[in-house]
């Protein structure tokens, strides 16, 4: 994959302080020695000075070859330039009436890591689970057992460092892994995978499972949306995204707040993020588009294709293709995504350079032929 070069101090002027950073973790977790996180930012005690660092290497709001990735995980690039590269889209639901109970809902992702750990095709899965000291908090977790893919089931709606549960698996002497995470996670991951100039055993995670994501909340300000109708996040029970609402569910009774009304509470990072369907994951996995109960699942990579099927044919999983008013329905959320995004990124790019062209990224189509 092309590389830029650059060291924690290019990492922190260029995505740190410009509020790029997507807290993912791929920067803090193979540079224990050097890097820790503040306010869910990485921060340094002291620098190390390498003119090329892994941290600036693997983070994905440094520089990122979606066509690069793309040949590389699925040997060809995209046809379809709203949801990404991909064999076919399904509607699925775990057959586990216990993760079906649990999960958020079709409980696809936990009878997937179900499947793997059960099959002893994977020894650790890296995820986000709720901390038990403070509500709806999500921290790294690696699990290694069916119990433990339980107990972080569930979207938890605000950024976890995912990547730290795989450098922690790999640390720990895991030999083969699975990540569930968002597209920043995802995309860190691919970054980790395909480094020309690190080797940190990244190898060793054998199946990428995406979450569909338009955006992640600030903590503190989720709060202070919940608390504008009256509720505690203590108190709450479950957190979904329907229709157009952000659905809140405290003691059995549901309450909502329009989506739109949520933007304010926005991370300031995922607000130029081009990616809602986790598009160079080997499986992504979402809720839109599905019946209530079921989740719609992109099968994109030969790895995730198999992976499904086995899936399917041992028990866990029951699947049927998806509508085409769900694929639709996908599509639109994605579509929007990009459109609102993509002025931000421009917002924020500044000209671009063509060979000795320097050209503003809104007026490039000027310049380009159909």
């Amino acid at each position: 994959m092309v590389e830029e070069k650059g060291n924690i101090t290019d990492l922190e002027s260029k995505v740190v302080y410009a509020d790029l950073c997507c807290y993912c973790g791929a920067c803090g977790a193979f540079c224990r020695e050097y890097i820790t996180y503040e306010d869910e930012k990485p921060t340094t005690k002291e620098k190390c000075y390498e003119y090329h660092g892994a941290c600036y290497d693997f983070c994905p709001r440094t520089f990122f070859a979606p066509f690069d990735v793309e040949r590389a995980v699925f040997g060809e690039v995209r046809k379809d330039n709203v949801l990404g590269y991909y064999k076919e889209i399904l509607t699925a639901r775990a057959k586990d009436p216990e993760i079906q109970k649990r999960a958020q809902d079709g409980g696809v992702v936990t009878a997937l890591l179900s499947y793997l750990l059960e099959s002893g095709k994977i020894d650790a899965a890296a995820v986000a689970k709720t901390a038990e000291s403070d509500a709806w908090k999500p921290e790294p977790f690696v699990a290694t057992s069916k119990d433990d893919v339980l107990a972080a089931a569930g979207s938890k709606y605000t950024q976890c460092p995912v990547l730290l549960g795989v450098g922690d698996a790999i640390l720990d002497g895991k030999k083969s892994l699975a990540l569930v995470g968002l597209p920043c996670h995802v995309q860190a991951m691919r970054k980790i995978q395909l480094s020309e100039s690190f080797d940190v055993g990244a190898d060793k995670v054998t199946a990428v499972i995406g979450l569909f994501c338009m955006e992640t909340f600030d903590m503190e300000a989720l709060k202070q949306k919940l608390a504008e109708i009256d509720v505690k996040i203590e108190d709450v029970e479950k957190f979904n995204i329907k229709k157009g609402k952000f659905l809140i569910t405290v003691k059995g009774e549901e309450k909502s707040i329009p989506i739109k009304d949520m933007k304010g509470a926005m991370r300031p990072a995922c607000r130029v993020c081009y990616d809602f369907a986790a598009e160079f994951a080997d499986v992504s996995v979402g809720s839109v588009g599905s019946e209530l109960g079921w989740n719609t699942v992109i099968v994109r990579s030969e790895r995730g294709a198999e992976l499904v099927k086995e899936a399917v044919e041992k028990g866990y999983l029951e699947t049927q293709p998806l509508s085409e008013e769900g694929i639709n329905a996908v599509k639109t959320l994605a579509t929007r995504k990009k459109k609102e995004n993509m002025k931000n990124i421009e917002a924020q790019a500044g000209k671009l350079k063509l060979l000795n062209m320097l050209v503003e990224p809104e007026l490039l189509s000027l310049l380009l032929l159909e």
